[in-house]
């Protein structure tokens, strides 16, 4: 097995995990319960991590990991018609006043 990418956003872990099933590259995600503990040992100890079961796939997962972030810029940020308010493109509702996109 060979970790192929680390965040304090389990759920962001979760949506690459998908990415890279959806490959057929087997994963497992490990640590996503240790935030617990943080304090008790260093912050980035306590971060979950994606690891590829095959290392024959570390590449391939990496640059599928990359790829995804690419993909994922924020140029189509969007405002809020109703409180003006400006958002990822990732967000689908405001968090100012909860109104939702148009799209």
């Amino acid at each position: 097995m060979k970790m192929v990418f680390t965040s304090e956003d389990v759920v962001y872990l979760h949506h690459l995990k998908n990415i890279l099933q959806a490959k057929e590259i087997e994963c497992v995600i490990k640590n996503d319960r240790l935030a617990s503990i943080s304090g008790e040992i260093p912050l980035g100890v306590c971060w979950p991590e994606l690891w590829v079961v095959d290392v024959m796939h570390e590449a391939w997962a990496k640059e599928l990991i990359a790829e995804s972030k690419e993909s994922s810029n924020d140029d189509d940020n969007w405002i809020c018609k109703d409180c003006g308010e400006e958002h990822s493109s990732r967000f689908t509702d405001c968090w100012n006043c909860q109104n939702i996109k148009a799209f």
